[in-house]
């Protein structure tokens, strides 16, 4: 039986689980992630900070529905430029820069299940090593193990989780707000209205990724475009509303040295000047969030790489594109490259360049919406996606700018991570333009 009246009787799922997943996808591990990042740099003015990605991401996702309605197969990005343009370089491109953006985002998440997990246990090294980076790779560990398994990501098991978490956060944000009210400390912070909060909103970026994951693997749901469509259009608002009530209210109940001085672990700082027991249940919730995020986002990425390795844009060496499941060796090798960058950078440099390879994308699919808008295939209203594009480039200059001036280390690792990308990508793409003219010279021969 279906979860909900958008269901049929073969076990697909409908709207409720949609909306499920979507805030899942996007809240899971942002609001516990990314949030010190934007709170570091917008203060007082996080909520705005918030508020600006809001309208930018709901006008990609209108692009992405329009485009999903437009095409034929799944595989989101990759397979709208393909179908619609006939650009397969491009599609590889964007293909390879999801991959990798997936590949930070996870790591994200498991720099910040080893953050939260630190800060639980009250210790920071176990036999000399630091228990951050052993805590991230045993999290990565554990759900590439499950996924080799054939226990990847459940959608009922994921639904349930974003219940529990998102709950547990949105109780944290309303007492918060009654406890600043009884209390007189809130403010909204207009008065320092300037361009860091508007900084700290392209810095932020990557906390609105996740909702895009629903439409590598459609077949799970009943009428996907239309489940789809308003299981994004609900998902989207209701994160943003939880983003914003936390940073209006972990802002406004601590002292702006604190925030200063610990940026990271703010929201448990503003739960524990509430309630120790708060403080408890929201950093048990940021770790089952976290995790959840990474177990959801490998499964999906998996399937994602499996699209790719089917249309040959990822290496086959990356697993069996006919397989039944994800690709064993695809979930070991960005598995192991998550591993690897969670262990070695900075939360801020993964949040930094997860944030641009998603603006990239989001943007370049506003823009791909806005020149197929002619089509007979797609009735598309032109502003969303003009919003969305101007958005998402105006956020890739100004971060890249932010990086280049204020966090120039940061800034040149991105360049360096991305030179590599496109280095192999060119060298594979090489390779198989090669390998393509052997096989003709032979039949001719």
């Amino acid at each position: 039986m279906s979860d909900d009246n958008g269901g049929d009787d073969q076990g697909k799922f409908g709207v409720r689980t949609a909306v499920a997943l979507g805030v899942g996808g996007i809240v899971g591990g942002g609001i516990y992630a990314a949030i010190g990042i934007v709170v570091a740099a917008a203060g007082i003015l996080t909520w705005f900070a918030y508020s600006l990605p809001t309208v930018v991401v709901c006008c990609c996702a209108y692009s992405y529905i329009k485009l999903n309605d437009a095409t034929d197969s799944n595989g989101g990005s990759v397979t709208y430029i393909e179908e619609l343009l006939g650009r397969s370089t491009v599609a590889g491109v964007v293909g390879w820069t999801l991959v990798v953006g997936y590949i930070g985002t996870m790591a994200m998440y498991a720099y910040a299940f080893g953050m939260y997990g630190q800060m639980m246990i009250g210790v920071e090294y176990v036999f000399g090593l630091p228990i951050r980076q052993f805590l991230s790779i045993g999290i990565v560990a554990v759900f590439v193990g499950l996924n080799l398994l054939g226990a990847g990501s459940s959608a009922s098991v994921e639904r349930l989780l974003v219940f529990v978490q998102a709950g547990i956060i949105a109780v944290f944000g309303l007492i918060g707000l009654w406890y600043g009210a009884a209390n007189f400390q809130l403010r909204l912070g207009l008065s320092q209205l300037g361009f860091n909060p508007i900084l700290a909103a392209s810095v932020g970026f990557v906390s609105f990724e996740g909702w895009q994951l629903l439409f590598y693997d459609q077949e799970q749901f009943d009428d996907p475009d239309e489940t789809l469509a308003k299981g994004v259009a609900i998902s989207i608002p209701i994160a943003a509303v939880i983003y914003i009530l936390v940073g209006f209210v972990i802002t406004t109940l601590l002292p702006e040295e604190v925030i200063a001085a610990q940026p990271e672990p703010a929201l448990l700082y503003g739960a524990l000047l509430i309630s120790k027991w708060l403080a408890l249940a929201v950093g048990i919730a940021g770790l089952v969030s976290t995790a959840s995020a990474i177990n959801s986002t490998l499964f999906s990425e998996a399937l994602f790489a499996k699209n790719l390795i089917s249309d040959d844009i990822l290496p086959h060496e990356m697993g069996d594109p006919d397989a039944d499941a994800a690709p064993k060796r695809a979930v070991l090798v960005i598995g192991a490259l998550t591993a690897a960058f969670t262990a070695l950078g900075s939360l801020e440099a993964v949040v930094e360049f997860a944030s641009l390879a998603f603006i990239v994308v989001f943007g370049s699919m506003c823009a791909l919406a806005l020149t197929v808008r002619d089509s007979d295939d797609i009735d598309l209203n032109p502003i969303p996606p003009l919003v969305g594009a101007i958005g998402s480039a105006a956020f890739f200059v100004m971060l890249t700018w932010y990086l280049y001036s204020q966090l120039p280390a940061v800034f040149w690792l991105v360049v360096v991570i991305a030179a590599a990308v496109f280095a192999v990508e060119a060298m594979y793409f090489k390779r198989q333009t090669l390998s393509e003219g052997v096989r003709t010279v032979e039949k001719r021969i």
